[in-house]
């Protein structure tokens, strides 16, 4: 049975591409009440290029995770052939408050401190900038409690209440933040796959568990707590920092029409 002195890193995790791109079309649908044409969009978490290229085709796209880098002259070819392109940073090189929009699909739950992200997040953008994003809550995979001894599980969706995360937000120095969230179950016929996609969503400490299934049952499944959240960084004439407290004014609440 697997130990969690032999868990790998979070590094050897990749959320499934499917997924990935399914939660990012469903996060861009809430972009269509929004009127914002971003210049420059920085990405934290997921790459969902072909998802945001397609609404914002004259933006520039920025990637800060060393999982998407890749060598310049790739990026050249990309470019030059109309694929979708984006220019790899190191994390320590991103540019303070210089985005219109900030957009970090599935990343929040795999933070040790999520407070630290947030931060992030609000540092990059511009005054008015919007932030974008989804994590896993804290439901996701509670079947799996059923299926494995609790020796094989791992967590790390947590404990995220998203009423929690909108009043971290706030302490972050954003305003209006919005958090909805949906189900989605994934059904499996194949132990084999569930327990490699489980272990890839930071729920099973092996991908290699499934000898360790205490039911064999036809219908296997992973739900998941998919919540969506998104929030403005307030403009600078009503934002102001004293000792290091962001304030924002009462006026702020109600984003003002254009």
């Amino acid at each position: 049975m697997p130990t969690r002195s032999t868990v790998p890193s979070a590094d050897s995790r990749t959320i499934p591409e499917f997924l990935s791109l399914e939660i990012a079309q469903r996060m861009a649908e809430k972009l269509e009440i929004v009127r914002l044409q971003p210049q420059k969009i920085g990405h934290l978490g997921s790459l969902n290029l072909s998802v945001l290229a397609s609404i914002y085709p004259k933006a520039e796209h920025h990637c800060f995770d060393r999982r998407f880098s890749s060598n310049p002259l790739q990026q050249l070819l990309k470019k030059i052939t109309h694929q979708h392109f984006y220019k790899y940073e190191s994390p320590l090189s991103i540019p303070g408050a210089d985005f219109d929009l900030i957009w970090s699909n599935l990343e929040l739950h795999i933070q040790g401190d999520p407070k630290i992200l947030m931060k992030e997040w609000r540092g990059k953008l511009k005054p008015e900038g919007l932030l974008m994003f989804s994590y896993l809550g804290p439901d996701t995979g509670k079947e799996l409690t059923k299926l494995f001894p609790n020796d094989c599980l791992l967590r790390n969706a947590g404990s995220l209440d998203m009423h929690d995360v909108g009043d971290e937000l706030m302490q972050a120095g954003f305003s209006e933040p919005v958090m909805d969230m949906e189900y989605i179950t994934l059904s499996y016929d194949d132990p084999a796959l569930l327990c490699k996609e489980a272990f890839h969503l930071g729920l099973l400490i092996s991908a290699d568990s499934a000898d360790h299934l205490l039911a064999k049952e036809s219908n296997l499944t992973i739900t998941l707590e998919v919540v969506y959240g998104h929030a403005w960084a307030p403009s600078a004439l009503i934002s102001q920092k004293k000792a290091g407290i962001t304030t924002i004014s009462p006026d702020q609440i109600v984003r003002p029409k254009k």
